[in-house]
């Protein structure tokens, strides 16, 4: 008996010593998740601050190029506007007259000489056409404007919750829209397929996609440089492959240098002069997409260029 009661001594110290110990290391377990979760926490408030921090920088680069695309219908909008201006005597002396021969300050007779008399300036018909067709071309000019404003105001305006169903073709439209005047400089080729719904972040989406369009431009203007005969051409495709929407960016430029290709995705590295990259264009990239569950991935072409393929989740 009493050889049983000390071996049931050890055994309750040992249990009584490996309790205390599990409650230590418990303890301290979760004082090390608090810790991790904030760390977590600030990380994920740093990565928001990077991505638009980026997204000011490449507003600064849309700039020129938006300010380009408001010039265009704003300067036909001037012209139209100007000729407007000079009809509006005619036909304020087509509404005299009509108001003249309403009030019977003249008779029809008279109101008939004076018609003829002003059709030998401007043919009413033609008056009246001209007119439509200004209105039209001012309509078309100030929508134009709204539709480049709205597309830069849905991209710069900051939405960290913004989380909503997108399509992929509706992500590829806005994005060449901000880009438009680069994309010019190219032959474009987009290729997408109808009902491809992802959710995620719009803007961050769009930035994303901003990033890999403004590399493969640049790198297919470098290789104009050096070869004045060159052709740059840029092709968007988007296909589902099971349940995931695959975008490419398929440029013929200079390609990237296989020393240097693994790391293109880290934060800071650029090979661009000093003053001329922030380092963080396909690093922000890289987290937006990891952000959505996704995948991006960039290779030289076996002919020329590079391809910058991004997969994510499509909606079930």
């Amino acid at each position: 008996m009493q050889n049983y009661y000390k071996a049931y001594m050890r055994e309750k110290q040992a249990r009584d010593e490996l309790e205390e110990l599990l409650e230590e290391k418990t303890s301290k377990l979760y004082a090390l998740n608090l810790e991790l979760e904030k760390k977590i926490e600030i990380l994920q408030k740093q990565q928001v601050a990077v991505v638009e921090s980026e997204k000011m920088a490449t507003l600064g680069t849309l700039s020129a190029g938006v300010a380009h695309e408001i010039n265009n219908p704003l300067a036909y909008l001037t012209c139209n506007l100007d000729t407007l201006s000079e009809y509006t005597h005619d036909i304020g002396e087509y509404l005299i007259l009509s108001l003249k021969l309403i009030s019977k300050d003249i008779n029809i007779s008279e109101f008939t000489d004076e018609i003829a008399k002003l059709q030998s300036s401007i043919s009413t018909s033609d008056l009246i056409q001209d007119v439509n067709d200004i209105t039209d071309d001012c309509k078309e000019g100030c929508e134009r404007i709204s539709k480049i404003v709205a597309n830069l105001l849905d991209f710069a305006k900051p939405k960290i919750e913004a989380i909503a169903e997108v399509e992929a073709q509706e992500l590829i439209d806005q994005t060449t829209q901000l880009l438009e005047n680069k994309l010019k400089q190219l032959r474009v080729t987009i290729d997408c397929e109808s009902e491809l719904i992802i959710k995620g972040n719009k803007s961050n989406l769009i930035q994303a996609l901003i990033n890999i369009l403004v590399n493969a431009v640049q790198s297919c203007n470098s290789k104009k440089i050096t070869d004045p005969t060159f052709i740059p051409k840029l092709t968007i495709t988007a296909k589902q492959e099971g349940q995931t929407a695959v975008l490419e960016v398929i440029d013929n430029g200079q390609g990237i240098d296989t020393t240097i290709i693994s790391r293109v995705f880290d934060p800071f590295y650029s090979t661009k002069p000093l003053g001329k990259g922030t380092g963080m264009g396909l690093a922000v990239v890289y987290g937006i997409i990891s952000n959505h569950g996704g995948l991006v991935s960039i290779e030289n072409n076996p002919d020329a260029g590079a391809t910058v393929s991004v997969k994510i989740p499509l909606v079930n």
